[in-house]
């Protein structure tokens, strides 16, 4: 239930008893939107508000798909067009960050991830030129097949 990592609150139950706990106050409790206005905390449902930093703040709407990429999360966008022949696409992305009023994205991309489908799934890297994220993407692969590289040395070396 809790919805922003930047909640006040460590569980679902205390924001609920701070939530009742305020709305029953005589005086007005607000709930702050991102565009500086407020409404009253008793107008607002439990699943829509968080408190952060001692105020409660109507958290925007994030229509956004996130994708975890080497640990960030990432939106990603449309595929770029490439030129050279190569086993991954590129895509580009946008880096999903928080705050008071929930996640939310920059303008433009800032970032290119590269991903590849194997035999072993999905694989995807992130880096800020083609070239980053198709060398991280390779140490990946590396990483995930390093197993096969080395049998199939082996192998020629014993022939």
């Amino acid at each position: 239930m809790i919805t922003n990592s930047l909640s006040d609150f460590t569980s679902d139950s205390q924001k609920v008893a701070a939530y009742i706990r305020d709305r029953k106050k005589k005086e007005t409790v607000y709930a702050y939107k991102s565009d500086d206005s407020r409404l009253p905390l008793k107008e607002c449902r439990l699943k829509d508000v968080e408190c952060v930093g001692g105020l409660w703040r109507i958290q925007d709407k994030f229509p956004y798909k996130i994708e975890i990429v080497r640990k960030k999360p990432f939106v990603i966008g449309a595929k770029l067009p490439y030129v050279e022949h190569t086993l991954f696409d590129f895509y580009e992305a946008f880096l999903v960050s928080e705050n008071g009023y929930g996640k939310f994205i920059g303008k433009k991309p800032e970032y290119i991830v590269a991903k590849t489908v194997t035999s072993r799934g999905v694989f995807s890297a992130y880096g800020e030129t083609r070239e980053d994220a198709r060398a991280y993407l390779g140490l990946k692969l590396y990483d995930e097949f390093q197993d096969i590289i080395h049998a199939e040395k082996n192998s020629q070396r014993q022939k």
